[in-house]
């Protein structure tokens, strides 16, 4: 006959506690939490655009929605892409691109922003048909000629 030992109170509970801490600490990261390094260039009519907004959405759709890689555009269009701090890039996978430039001035002491003066079907990920991929390592992306 087998003797089974029953373990009362905490003392039998700690061991495993720490095996199954242990064991969850170990685990990857996902996917969307590694970014890689990513630059690229943007022009429109063969012109640099200076100080464009870019957003990355992913195209997994499981990944959070929080992720969201972006970068702005320097004097001469390029661009380093940034997702949880500068210059981190973006994590590895495709994106629909989605770009905007929008001139700020004043006028009589206010702020005033003009429209958009990139085409309308590059402002949303729903219409926009710029993609890029970010793969594992240094990301130098195709230039984004509009």
């Amino acid at each position: 006959m087998a003797r089974v030992r029953i373990v009362r109170g905490a003392g039998g509970l700690l061991p495993a506690l720490f095996v199954a801490l242990l064991l969850t600490g170990c685990s990857e990261k996902p996917v969307w939490e590694v970014a890689y390094r990513a630059s690229g260039s943007l022009s429109f009519k063969g012109k640099p655009v200076a100080n464009a907004d870019i957003v990355l959405f992913p195209e997994d759709s499981t990944w959070p929605e929080t992720v969201r890689p972006r970068a702005r555009t320097k004097e001469d269009g390029t661009f380093e892409v940034w997702t949880y701090e500068p210059g981190d890039g973006a994590p590895a996978g495709a994106y629909k691109v989605t770009l905007v430039h929008t001139e700020v001035g004043f006028s009589k002491g206010a702020v005033v922003a003009k429209p958009n003066d990139l085409p309308a079907k590059y402002e949303r990920a729903e219409s926009t048909d710029v993609r890029v991929t970010i793969n594992p390592g240094e990301n130098q992306l195709p230039a984004i000629s509009l």
